[in-house]
């Protein structure tokens, strides 16, 4: 009868036997004893069973005669039958050492009626030199055992049918590792002086003659040409290098895997390395529809499966904040099969081979194919020679926010001209160099090439950094101020110790701070004095003190001053609503206030032009406050109502009215 599924519904009938238990027995007074167990054999829907009926010791005691727990035991399944207090009634697959809570034996708060139930569970259990309840658990211990090992060669088989499809290890591989992938050296015996040493060269294998040697210096064979780094074959006792390679195949059923294996190179003995490469990962790509592109990974688990070592998901590793080599899908990837591997694919476009050919470095293939699915763009940038920019879209959170995602065109997707992609090309620009370009563009600033460069190499924190001072100054005196500075003040300290200056990127904030205090405070501004002080940060420190005394006067004289300018633009009036501008500081706080949202900490921003605060208001209530709009680039940021609620369907519709007529969007 094994693998027969137990029949619930004759089995529902023998739930109750109707025993009267005598609740004088000594058992029930046996306080720690939750549960008493009666047994019964009985033949069920054609299957011999045993049934152990568990009753409630306090229920007994209180007059209840039903069992709270019946036992259906069959030799190679069981299942239980549990009434609870509400009454009804639920099956439980559990064990009975897990009937109850976790980490906890429910047997252990149980005892048998009589000495002849316990006799008829361990004759039934065939297990005679363990207790009853023992005897039980040992053997539903193995069937679970049975039923997981079935559950695992399930699974297993189709991970084999699936495996099965994969082609066979390229030829070739582990030579291209050894050869285009593994750094090579040159061990040579030491001597003082410089005379050329006897060396052998890990890189073409021969015993060659080494000139201008040292432990750890970069040079090249002089058989092979190939890159190597010197080693004195006396200090060098323990070098050995890893590495993680990927292949893309295509396997029989048309899709695309991904296979990732992992190098060793053990060098103690140069002339005869211990070269290990194991196959780590397995990623299979759906091939077809890439806006539905199905990637599922699988594991090497080595050794630890029934029918194969492979598992589905990721690598196990002990904690996400630690490197694991087993784990890490960023590798060299083997290029040779791609444009086979590719062709008549949808990713045969993507420009993968190119992209990691011009460096050769580590990447994630994953990572690469997700983003070209999303960002089309990433093959024009490669192809132009922007890798940096591409890079930025691939591995960057908001990498894409330069671009036109549904831009038709290079020009419509980079927001650039034509003229201006030779630049681009030459600095194969980051996406902070290309935020700062088009920013240049969109203010009418020629693009300085050596101040787009300074930025990169300094790691300006902001654009607005730069920006902000090219208002009064040239890209060559904003360099070499900024510098002038750093060298001369780089020693100062803190006020809590430490040096004010740790980089160019903070004198560089610092200055642009001061101008664009001194602009509120009306400074004069082509004075080079003013312009360029001596001590930067005496100088910036002194504004921020009289800009803070200010602070008030000079956000409302801000605000102010291009209200009139704002009104005549997005002033607006349709269907009982009326869009309007703030006069003064003081009616951004009150909007604040009244409607319990924080706009009026947007008042630096507003002042400095970063942002736009519009208010919107019913028109036979024009005071009122109704709801507040954020406005950046003359796009709607967002709108907020009383408590951050969101636009009523009017709000929404006079807003989209608006944009058309007052911000021209479609």
């Amino acid at each position: 009868m094994s693998g027969v599924v137990i029949n619930k519904k004759e089995c529902r009938k023998y739930f109750d036997p109707g025993i009267k238990l005598k609740s004088e027995s000594g058992v029930f007074h046996y306080k720690k004893i939750e549960y008493i167990a009666c047994t019964a054999l009985k033949n069920i829907g054609g299957r011999r069973m045993l049934l152990v009926y568990f009753y409630n010791r306090k229920k007994i005691i209180e007059g209840c005669t039903e069992p709270e727990f019946t036992l259906f035991q069959c030799k190679d399944d069981y299942i239980i039958l549990h009434k609870e207090n509400s009454g009804n009634y639920k099956w439980r697959s559990a064990s009975l050492y897990n009937l109850r809570d976790r980490y906890t034996n429910f047997t252990e708060e149980c005892a048998f009626y009589e000495l002849k139930d316990e006799l008829r569970v361990v004759r039934f259990c065939n297990i005679t030199d363990k207790s009853g309840f023992e005897a039980l658990n040992s053997y539903q211990s193995a069937i679970m055992c049975t039923r997981l090992t079935k559950r695992v060669i399930t699974r297993e088989s189709k991970i084999i049918e699936r495996m099965n499809t994969i082609p066979s290890e390229l030829r070739g591989l582990k030579s291209w590792v050894k050869r285009e992938v593994l750094p090579h050296y040159i061990f040579y015996d030491y001597r003082r002086g410089n005379k050329p040493k006897k060396g052998y060269c890990t890189a073409c294998w021969k015993d060659v003659i080494a000139y201008g040697t040292k432990h750890n210096l970069n040079g090249k064979c002089p058989n092979c040409g190939k890159n190597v780094v010197f080693k004195s074959s006396g200090i060098a006792k323990r070098v050995w290098d890893r590495t993680t390679v990927q292949v893309i195949q295509k396997t029989s059923k048309n899709e695309l895997v991904l296979r990732i294996y992992k190098v060793n190179n053990g060098l103690r003995n140069y002339r005869e390395p211990d070269f290990r490469m194991w196959e780590s990962t397995r990623v299979f790509i759906r091939k077809g529809d890439l806006l539905n592109m199905d990637i599922t990974q699988y594991y090497n688990s080595y050794g630890s499966g029934i029918l194969t070592t492979w598992k589905k998901g990721v690598h196990p590793r002990f904690s996400y904040y630690q490197y694991n080599f087993e784990c890490d899908l960023c590798g060299h990837l083997y290029c040779a099969n791609l444009d086979d591997v590719l062709k008549g694919t949808k990713l045969q476009y993507s420009q993968l081979k190119r992209f990691y050919s011009i460096d050769a470095e580590p990447l994630e293939v994953i990572s690469y194919l997700q983003a070209y699915e999303n960002y089309p763009a990433i093959e024009y940038l490669v192809k132009l020679g922007l890798t940096n920019l591409a890079a930025s879209i691939i591995y960057e959170r908001d990498g894409a926010k330069n671009i036109n995602e549904s831009g038709k065109n290079l020009r419509e997707t980079l927001g650039v001209e034509p003229a201006d992609i030779p630049l681009l090309q030459k600095l194969n620009v980051n996406n902070r160099q290309f935020e700062l370009f088009k920013k240049f563009k969109k203010q009418g600033i020629k693009a300085d090439e050596s101040l787009l460069v300074w930025f990169k190499e300094h790691e300006i924190a902001s654009a607005e950094n730069i920006l902000i001072p090219l208002r009064y100054t040239t890209p060559k005196k904003l360099m070499r101020y900024i510098e002038e500075q750093f060298i001369n003040h780089k020693e100062v300290k803190q006020k809590y110790g430490g040096p004010r200056y740790h980089n160019i990127g903070g004198v560089l904030s610092d200055y642009k701070d001061y101008l664009y205090m001194s602009g509120f405070l009306e400074y004069d501004m082509k004075n080079d004095f003013v312009l360029f002080p001596k001590n930067l940060h005496e100088a910036h420190d002194q504004a921020s003190e009289m800009f803070n005394g200010r602070k008030s006067e000079i956000f409302n004289k801000a605000i102010r001053s291009v209200y009139d300018e704002l009104k005549d633009k997005y002033s607006f009036t349709r269907d009982g609503l009326t869009l309007i501008p703030p006069k003064t500081a003081k009616e951004i706080v009150k909007e604040g206030h009244t409607l319990h949202h924080c706009v009026n900490s947007y008042l630096e921003k507003v002042a400095k032009g970063k942002c736009l605060v519009l208010f919107i208001r019913q028109t036979d209530n024009i005071k009122k406050p109704f709801y507040t709009v954020e406005i950046q680039d003359d796009r709607v940021i967002q709108i907020q109502g009383m408590h951050h609620c969101n636009p009523t369907p009017e709000v929404k519709k006079f807003l989209e009215i608006w944009k058309r007529k007052k911000l021209m969007v479609a």
